[in-house]
Order: structure tokens, then C-alpha cells, then sequence
């Protein structure tokens, strides 16, 4: 069985240094345009309207820690909510890998006075037990017992009663000791701040996932093997 580590067979055409320039010439101007658009998108974020958010009792690694105290002295916070359920032995993969793509300089965002924390559904004895096993400094909450994950959509219930969770950014602002969400994303919004996904995709095969649209023979995985 094939690995990504197994260089393919299937390769981009060979053409002359003139032909190369004009193609990369094209896709620089696609992608300038969604350079432009994404600035629209981001115009409009910094636009929206924000909401009061319950100064929630997190239980972090040395007791109680309010989503106020998350903030530590500033203004702004990023909480990453990483798919943890409290039944679970082992946090979600591909919240770990997230967790894996974030700066190695976390020193980065103090310099921007944006606070940084994770917070999970499972109880706080499994989150600082996978936290050593990765070898994670940051600084990781528990929301068992409040109803945080139900509260904004972070656990979901289904028509037969099953729990689900899903991954994502949450961005607060502190003003007059008030928390408000100010932005939040799951899904593929949360590839925006992962930066091997964005190096994947510019190599010539992308992510080599079975959901991309390549040329024939491109090595496809799949996304969750």
C-alpha cells in the first residue's frame, strides 16, 4: 500500500522555461484576485456585531479558571476548541495536528496582545494527561460541568440523542470586564491559521486528498484514513 511517503509515478508535463512563465504568470493573477477577495471578506469581519458571552467557570490544571481569566491581562483571546469528548481516552487526531501547526513562538501573538487557550468537553485529568503525552505547553481548560459546548455549538445533539463535536476558533474581546464573541469558525474555516495545509497545497500534488480535484493519476488519501 502506498504512503505519501512513496514518491508517484504521475508528474506535471515538462515545458520550456517561456511556457512555465506564462502558466505561473495566469495562476499568480487567480490568486491574486482571491487575495483581493479575501480582504473583502476580511473588511466585512471586522464589521460584524458582537455578543455577551457568560464568564463561564473552565476548570484548568490548578482549579478553577473563569473565561475572563483566560484573557491574562489583555484585551483580545483565541480559544481553540479541540474535539475532546469527556468519554474519550485520546484527543480527536486532527485537533492535535491543528494544535501541532500553531506558532512555534507563541511569544508571536503576546507581541500582538492576543491571549491564546484551549478548551475541551473532557474532564481535566484526560486534557493534562494528553497535553504531557504531546508535549504542549499551552494553557488547556476543561468545560465539563458548564454548558459551554451545548451553549454555542461546540457539542451537538442529534435526532437520535447521539453527541457530536466539532472543531474551531472562537475570538473574544474583553470590554468593562464583559467577554463578547466577536467571531467564531469550524469546519474548513479553522485552515485559515494552519499553515502545513497551506504549504501542502502549493507542492504539486496539494494535500493528496481523496476530496481534491487533481489531474488523472494524482496520488489521492483518504482525508480521515
Amino acid at each position: 500500500m502506498s504512503t505519501k511517503h512513496d514518491q508517484p509515478q504521475a508528474a506535471p508535463p515538462v515545458v520550456g522555461r517561456d511556457a512555465f512563465d506564462a502558466a505561473l504568470a495566469e495562476q499568480v493573477e487567480r490568486e491574486k484576485e482571491v487575495t483581493r477577495h479575501g480582504d473583502r471578506v476580511s473588511a466585512a469581519r471586522r464589521r460584524l456585531p458582537m455578543v455577551a458571552v457568560e464568564d463561564y467557570a473552565f476548570t484548568g490544571p490548578d482549579g478553577e479558571v473563569r473565561l475572563t481569566e483566560l484573557f491574562r491581562g489583555r484585551y483580545l483571546l483565541l480559544v481553540q476548541n479541540v474535539m475532546f469528548g469527556p468519554d474519550w481516552e485520546e484527543g480527536c487526531p486532527s485537533c492535535t495536528w491543528a494544535v501541532d501547526n500553531l506558532p512555534a513562538r507563541m511569544s508571536r501573538l503576546d507581541d500582538e496582545a492576543i491571549a491564546f487557550a484551549m478548551v475541551s468537553q473532557a474532564p481535566i485529568e484526560k486534557l493534562e494527561d494528553w497535553r504531557r503525552k504531546q508535549g504542549w505547553d499551552h494553557l488547556w481548560v476543561s468545560s465539563h460541568g458548564t454548558g459551554y459546548h451545548h451553549d454555542w455549538g461546540w457539542t451537538r445533539t442529534d435526532d437520535e440523542g447521539r453527541e457530536g463535536q466539532l472543531p474551531g476558533y472562537s475570538y473574544y474581546l474583553l470590554r468593562d470586564g464583559t467577554p463578547y464573541l466577536t467571531y467564531m469558525t469550524t469546519a474548513r474555516g479553522t485552515e485559515a491559521i494552519l499553515p502545513v495545509a497551506h504549504v501542502m497545497d502549493r507542492t504539486a500534488y496539494g494535500r493528496q486528498q481523496d476530496w481534491e480535484d487533481s489531474p488523472e493519476g494524482w496520488p489521492q488519501f483518504p482525508t480521515y484514513g
